[in-house]
């Protein structure tokens, strides 16, 4: 602070010293010469005025910062006064250019210019102060606007820059007006260009500091918003500005907090319905429909073997245990042919291959995942095993339910039939049963073998049904998913 105070206030010195050389006559000039000891008492001022003003506003400086090295949140009363910081320190400055110019204007009263040229120096030098405080607090305002929201009644952008136009333009141009006053008679065309130089000058930096002061904080907010755009959500911008940028950032912040919770709240609904495009379908809005659409798919239930007992005779923890390691091989296998697992029922899952998503391929799926099954639980070492039910035809998939609360699912004959199906697959060696339209749909179903016509319960005649041909045989394990290479 006592740098910037320095070099603002050098700067107004400097001011003061062109007003003399360039904006007013020579006649005006050899006035002063006897006098020129004012400008020795005009430095002792300033330096004065230093003096006495750096211990007050170290005060105060103290006073609005104590909570920073505390390491706690300041109270309403600390963050007031340090909002207030840059405007006090410029309105103290503001004071002592003021009584300077009024002291050496009554010292000189025959020559007013004297507390012209002091004033027009004092609200340059006060404007520049500002402006530099401005952007050295910003991070202490950043701290700060953590814990609380940016003042609503601030207004900065439109200030901060009709106060560059009147530094820049209004007050060199008033300065010229006031010197013409004075010494009307003594005014010289030569002097215009030196006027118009500084004048130019002056407005340019003054301009360019306003400028940069307002391009900051959107350059960030720009490259916070391109973080953005490709994804990186983790967007955590200072909010240092008190007026509109300040909100404008804090908008971005809600912005990319709301993102990241949007994509959370996605990466958990799709493990709860384990599958991706209908965690869009329904985070996008799409309304429940009782009508819903018919689609080919093939439905694989796969049932746990012996769970009753199991679970009679074992503590619950083991049970949950158990239950994980078998439904973690089904939602690896389902999922690596591309399925989507509809439903958990106890010890049971529902898999569907060919919805939501179209899957033209999707009894080949079904039948690999069935393959796929037995053969990662035997890797498991032989601890679980499970019945599975396969059945390929029309159902339809949509969403059950209320508007209050609905799921998407399938409904059709062929969801019946696989459950019923892996009902009966425990008469089998393999555990696998799979109908006759499931194995029409694919071209070849080497590894699958015909197991006859099976009985299923609540249909009328018979279902031809198909099984795995030596799946409980280890030295065929190759051979049985020979017919079809996996692939994802």
């Amino acid at each position: 602070m006592v740098a910037l105070q320095v070099l603002s206030n050098g700067l107004g010195m400097m001011m003061v010293g062109l007003y003399f050389v360039f904006l007013l006559p020579d006649s005006s000039l050899q006035e002063l010469g006897p006098r020129r000891v004012n400008y020795a008492v005009f430095g002792i001022w300033i330096a004065l005025m230093l003096v006495l003003a750096v211990p007050v506003n170290t005060v105060f400086l103290r006073k609005a910062v104590a909570w920073v090295p505390e390491r706690r949140e300041p109270t309403a009363a600390e963050r007031k006064v340090l909002f207030s910081l840059p405007a006090a320190e410029t309105m103290s400055a503001l004071v002592s250019w003021l009584i300077g110019a009024v002291m050496f204007g009554w010292i000189n009263e025959e020559v007013a210019h004297t507390a012209v040229g002091i004033v027009m120096a004092g609200i340059v030098t006060c404007a520049m102060l500002y402006l530099l405080l401005e952007g050295y607090f910003r991070p202490l305002f950043a701290l700060a606007l953590r814990s609380a929201p940016v003042p609503r009644d601030r207004r900065d952008v439109f200030p901060r820059l009709m106060f560059a136009w009147m530094l820049g333009s209004a007050v060199p141009m008033l300065a010229i007006g006031l010197t013409a006053s004075i010494h009307p008679e003594d005014i010289a065309a030569d002097r215009l260009g030196w006027i118009t130089i500084v004048s130019a000058l002056a407005g340019g930096i003054v301009m360019a500091l306003a400028a940069r002061s307002v391009l900051r904080p959107i350059r960030r907010i720009r490259d916070g918003l391109r973080a953005v755009e490709i994804g990186d959500f983790d967007v955590n911008l200072p909010v240092d500005d008190l007026g509109e940028l300040g909100r404008l950032t804090e908008g971005v912040n809600h912005l990319a907090a709301g993102l990241k919770e949007r994509e959370q709240l996605r990466d958990t609904f799709e493990k709860q319905v384990g599958e991706a495009g209908l965690a869009d379908l329904v985070l996008e809005g799409e309304e429940p429909t009782r009508v819903g659409e018919l689609r080919e798919v093939t439905v694989l239930f796969v049932d746990l073997t012996g769970y009753t007992g199991y679970a009679q005779r074992m503590p619950p923890e083991e049970v949950v245990d158990m239950l994980n390691q078998f439904f973690g091989v089904v939602v690896a296998v389902v999922n690596r042919e591309g399925g989507w697992i509809n439903k958990f029922e106890g010890d049971a899952a529902l898999c569907i291959f060919g919805a939501p998503r179209d899957q033209p391929d999707h009894a080949l799926r079904g039948l690999r995942a069935a393959s796929s099954i037995p053969i990662e639980l035997d890797r498991l070492g032989g601890t679980l095993s499970a019945r599975i039910g396969l059945s390929t035809g029309e159902v339809l998939a949509g969403f059950i339910g209320s508007q209050e609360r609905h799921e998407y699912t399938v409904i059709g004959d062929v969801v019946n039939v696989a459950a019923r199906l892996c009902d009966v697959a425990r008469e089998q060696t393999s555990g696998v049963l799979a109908d006759a339209s499931t194995i029409d749909a694919v071209q070849a179903a080497d590894g699958w073998k015909r197991a006859g016509r099976v009985e299923i319960k609540g249909r009328t005649g018979k279902t031809f049904a198909y099984t795995l041909d030596g799946s409980k045989d280890t030295g065929n394990r190759r051979t049985l998913l020979r017919w079809i290479p996996l692939r994802t």
